[in-house]
């Protein structure tokens, strides 16, 4: 269930249930239930009140302020550490994004596995109290 919400985000956009049961050969019930399993286990992030796919990392479902670019081809990532996961899978690309504390452009820079960039990353929130406030990490 979940490589197929990855694949999907890859490839075009966060599948809706009934798109991810026709795809897998599935009731919409049994998805709807295994993709609030996998929210409850940290594999994915539903919008919350919503049976909508809206992180399922290092993908975004929604639009955010961490564009990646690879060719012609974007998607959007959660924060710099899943624009950079994106880069690492998919190829050599661009992570756009902005300073929190200026929102001047910031560009990381991916060629060869090689991150350049004239910008320092500071994570705010341990990595073990990530899932306390997905929304806020």
């Amino acid at each position: 269930m979940r490589a197929a919400v990855i694949q999907s985000l890859r490839d075009t956009h966060a599948p809706p249930a009934d798109a991810i049961a026709s795809t897998l050969g599935r009731s919409s019930s049994a998805v709807t239930a295994a993709l609030h399993a996998l929210a409850d286990e940290h594999r994915l992030a539903l919008i919350p009140g919503t049976d909508l796919v809206w992180m399922a990392h290092p993908f975004s479902a929604v639009p955010t302020n961490f564009v990646v670019t690879i060719g012609e081809r974007q998607w959007y990532a959660n924060c710099v550490w899943d624009g950079l996961s994106i880069l690492a899978l998919l190829g050599d690309g661009i992570l756009a994004t902005s300073s929190p504390a200026t929102g001047e452009p910031i560009q990381f820079n991916v060629s060869e596995r090689k991150v350049t960039g004239d910008a320092l990353v500071h994570f705010l929130v341990p990595a073990k109290q990530f899932w306390t406030d997905i929304g806020f990490t």
